[in-house]
């Protein structure tokens, strides 16, 4: 039985006699020791520290040695029986490292848009892409009992045309097969939408509410398919400072950011850690996601799968966006090695971003770089070169606005006939102003025709993604009670729509007496009217478009009237669509107080049944011409318009509740009345669909028998139960985003 230290003697004299050979050499038989010599059971069982002490020496030995310095970037791994450099199957102690994709990808499996590139992996460079790249060699977890501790570290870079802006994301991947060729791109980030048996910690650049993503700058663990289903967080890290502060970190920057994942199978636990690439000290002391989970039930080979492949997936949409793999480490039972900066291709990435992005040499730095001894030769060289950077800027911006009008369309209008039309955007000509920009009152220099130009503020980024919503939604859409999108424009940092002028406003001015109109009565005739055109163009939204609409911000002020008093539902930056027979998942609530439904409030969850709950506080508005909130004479607390109204009724003077200043058809009101409290039920199961909507306001059926008062009364409990049973998958969310007015 051979000793430890002679062991060791033998590789360290073998690794010298071989370094002046080549990477072949590595393979000759004085190299490649079996159990023979040295005894499998010793290796095994009777000294595990020193077969791991022997390993690490011979790679340091390998590593230092110039003749075979390239062989660094390729696979090192040990048998279990032995000492010899194993390659079809990956055992315990196994470690990897790529300072950069300089020679070859003969340990690297690629498919899809996939490649080498300047000492960089890239996965994809383009629209409507996918990526792909595996180790090649699999990772032999079936000698182990469980799933054994491993380590990675990896330095990646997303680069989309637009600053912040891109289309999803990458992942790091543990799975079965290395075969992705029938998955998606785009959302999917190039996997299969379900896949048995895989681990991914996702990298994802965009709010995904299928996936019910929370937020579209986030680092997810998903297990077996594309929900974070176990932990998902805002990207960031832990600054290690006498107080550890927390950082944000834009993973679609652009800038290399690097990552450590590693798992503990004694603690079960994994954690995931991000920060920018270089940070000195390395890696944060504190991860950005630490969750305690046994890898064991989801990798555990079985006979289908028994072993597991290492590798990355990436996918774009109609965004052009670049990802990038800079260098990788990974390692079983031990931490991943320290990636080499010096040889990562760092400079390459921010002239690749520089380059994608549009951003040419400045005026100064041109001349530098032109400048001739005699002043003749330069001014010539100079004036070449300025044409050149002019030409190559409109060539750009024309790239860049096609890149943009495939996706959302050309643009309808420019933006000096706008401006035009404004008056340069006089304040005499502003109609409003809400939190994600304003609408003024113009006229159109050609057509003289009046429209409404909504300026978005360019300082919001949640005003690009209203933006962006109305075009998309508003631009494919025709109704008569819907507002209708003229068209759009952008220039530069300018975001701009332009729609049908109303000349009477909205209809909350008419309602509560704002001074600022003249006439402010409605009769009964025009205000049943108005209630059921909002109805006819939800019932449209909801039944007969393509797609189902989810508006999730109705209420008065986004009823606008026209000049013949027809109503128009506007406002379309917090809709939603999706297919019919799916359902929406929204996981941050939108909407005004009042108009929200309970179970929009408690969840986050915006349905049909929440735009139905908010036309019913609309319909009682409309009749009683109070507010949704009001506040109690008697106490001074606030009360809601529907449970002011259910009081009426149960005390049998529903007719109290109309107008006092409105001469009122009371079949009608009183139908009206009892439908909006039909519809704003606290159940919402119990609230009736558009298309039944608008057979009661047509009086083409009657309401329920049942619906009386006291069937409306509903406890806690029970509102509780039906939450649970419904959404026991959604959590309590926090309120945010409240549209005041806009």
């Amino acid at each position: 039985m051979a000793h430890p230290s002679l062991c060791l003697l033998l590789v360290l004299l073998s690794s010298v006699a071989s370094a002046t050979t080549t990477d072949a050499a590595f393979a000759t038989p004085n190299i490649r020791w079996h159990s023979k010599k040295f005894g499998t059971a010793w290796f095994k069982e009777k000294d595990v520290a020193a077969r791991d002490f022997l390993r690490e020496k011979l790679w340091r030995v390998w590593r230092g040695n110039p003749a075979t310095n390239l062989w660094r970037r390729q696979s090192f791994g040990v048998a279990a029986g032995g000492c010899q450099p194993s390659r079809p199957l990956i055992y315990d102690g196994f470690f990897q490292i790529y300072d950069g994709f300089f020679h070859g990808n003969q340990d690297l499996t690629l498919d899809g848009e996939a490649s080498l590139v300047d000492g960089l992996l890239r996965l994809t460079q383009g629209t409507d892409l996918k990526g792909h790249a595996f180790y090649a060699y699999p990772l032999n977890f079936t000698s182990f009992p469980i799933v054994p501790s491993f380590s990675t570290t990896l330095v990646f870079s997303i680069i989309g045309s637009y600053l912040d802006i891109s289309t999803d994301g990458l992942a790091f991947v543990l799975s079965p097969t290395k075969d992705f060729s029938n998955a998606s791109a785009a959302r999917y980030m190039g996997f299969l939408d379900a896949q048995n048996h895989f681990l991914a910690v996702e990298f994802d650049t965009v709010l995904n509410t299928d996936f019910r993503d929370i937020d579209s700058n986030h680092v997810g663990i998903d297990f077996n398919g594309l929900f974070s289903s176990v932990r998902a967080s805002p990207a960031g890290y832990y600054k290690d400072n006498p107080y550890t502060t927390y950082n944000a970190l834009s993973l679609d920057s652009g800038q290399p950011i690097q990552v450590w994942v590693d798992y503990n199978s004694t603690s079960a636990q994994l954690d995931v850690t991000i920060a920018p690439c270089c940070l000195s000290p390395t890696k944060p002391s504190l991860p950005m996601l630490a969750v305690p989970y046994n890898l064991s039930s989801v990798l555990t080979p079985t006979s289908d799968s028994p072993v597991l492949f290492a590798g990355f997936s990436a996918g774009t949409g109609r965004l052009k966006t670049q990802h990038y793999i800079l260098g990788w480490s990974f390692k079983i039972n031990g931490e991943a090695a320290a990636l080499n900066y010096t040889a990562l291709s760092l400079n390459t990435i921010q002239d690749l971003a520089r380059q994608l992005r549009s951003r040419p040499l400045s005026h100064n730095t041109m001349l530098c770089a032109v400048l001739v001894p005699t002043l003749a030769i330069s001014i010539l060289v100079a004036s070449a070169a300025l044409v050149k950077v002019y030409m190559k800027r409109q060539s750009k911006a024309r790239k860049n606005k096609l890149e943009w009008e495939r996706e959302y369309g050309p643009p309808s209008f420019t933006y000096k006939d706008l401006l035009t039309a404004t008056d340069g955007f006089k304040d005499k000509l502003l109609l409003g102003k809400g939190g994600f920009g304003s609408v003024f009152r113009g006229v159109l220099p050609h057509s003289k025709q009046t429209v409404a130009i909504k300026r978005v503020s360019p300082e919001s980024k949640q005003g690009m993604k209203e933006f962006m919503a109305e075009i998309v939604i508003l631009g494919h859409i025709r109704h008569r009670n819907l507002v209708q999108l003229l068209g759009y424009c952008r220039h530069k940092q300018q975001l701009l729509l332009v729609y049908d002028y109303m000349p009477n406003r909205s209809l909350d001015c008419f309602l509560h007496g704002q001074e600022i109109i003249t006439d402010s009565s409605l009769c009964w005739a025009q205000r049943f009217h108005i209630i059921k055109g909002v109805a006819s163009g939800l019932l449209y939204l909801h039944e007969e478009w393509e797609q189902v609409i989810i508006h999730r911000d109705i209420k008065s002020s986004n009823v606008l009237l026209d000049a013949e008093m027809n109503a128009r539902l506007g406002d379309f930056g917090l809709a939603r669509s999706h297919d019919h027979g799916a359902d929406a998942y929204t996981t941050r609530m939108a909407g005004t107080w009042g108009y929200i439904a309970p179970e929009l409030a408690r969840l986050g969850k915006a349905t049909k049944a929440t735009d139905v709950f908010a036309l019913g506080v609309l319909m009682m508005e409309v009749v009683c011409a109070r507010r949704p909130i009001l506040v109690d004479a008697a106490d001074g607390e606030p009360v809601a318009l529907a449970d002011w109204v259910l009081a009426a009724w149960r005390a049998d003077s529903i007719t109290n509740a109309f107008d006092p200043m409105l001469p009122v058809e009371e079949a009608a009101a009183e139908l009206v009345l009892k439908l909006g409290l039909l519809c704003s039920h606290p159940l919402p199961s119990a609230r009736p669909c558009m298309r039944l909507v608008m057979q009661y306001l047509q009086r083409d059926a009657p309401l329920p028998a049942d619906l009386q008062p006291d069937n409306l009364l509903l406890s806690s409990y029970v509102l509780t139960q039906e939450e649970d049973q419904n959404d026991v998958s959604y959590p309590l969310t926090t309120i945010t985003d409240l549209s005041k007015g806009r």
